[in-house]
């Protein structure tokens, strides 16, 4: 018994490192640190730089970006990140637009992609478009989704300031 014991603590001991990088690679899914050290714009082009190149992703930023507090920057990363997934999931498209305007009235974020598109009533129950609008909500954001069957998808944001 006493050797059992002693070789499963060898083989916990031999798996602390494989958890410790586990655990790790986790908390940085769950929360963007590039995000604190570079802000929202180069975080957003690191996630458009690590998509397949079979899909075209632009960024436009209209306006000078007013950094906001990391939370709420953290809600607009997952938003992204979100649609982006749906997008590459589901959509079939080969483009895909995130357009942002921050002006001192409001912030408009735009999210398009010339994908098949889907009816919205159909989907509605999906657990990333529920995602998406949870996390709006909590902004107290105003959004509007409009999608055309093989004409793709867009998601409108406003917040005004």
């Amino acid at each position: 018994m006493l050797w059992n014991s002693e070789r499963s603590k060898e083989i916990i001991i031999g798996q602390i490192p494989e958890l410790i990088s586990a655990t790790r690679s986790i908390s940085h899914s769950l929360y963007p640190v590039n995000l604190e050290r570079f802000g929202l714009i180069l975080t957003i082009e690191e996630l458009i730089n690590s998509v397949d190149s079979s899909l075209k992703i632009e960024l436009f930023v209209l306006h000078k970006y007013s950094p906001r507090n990391v939370s709420m920057e953290v809600q607009f990363y997952r938003i992204i990140q979100e649609f982006l997934s749906n997008v590459i999931k589901h959509s079939e498209a080969t483009k895909m637009t995130i357009g942002i305007r921050d002006t001192t009235n409001i912030f408009c974020m735009l999210l398009s992609d010339n994908g098949k598109g889907f009816n919205l009533n159909a989907i509605k129950n999906g657990m990333g478009l529920r995602n998406i609008e949870l996390r709006l909500g909590a902004m107290n954001a105003v959004f509007k989704w409009k999608s055309v069957i093989n004409k793709g998808c867009r998601l409108i944001i406003l917040i005004p300031k």
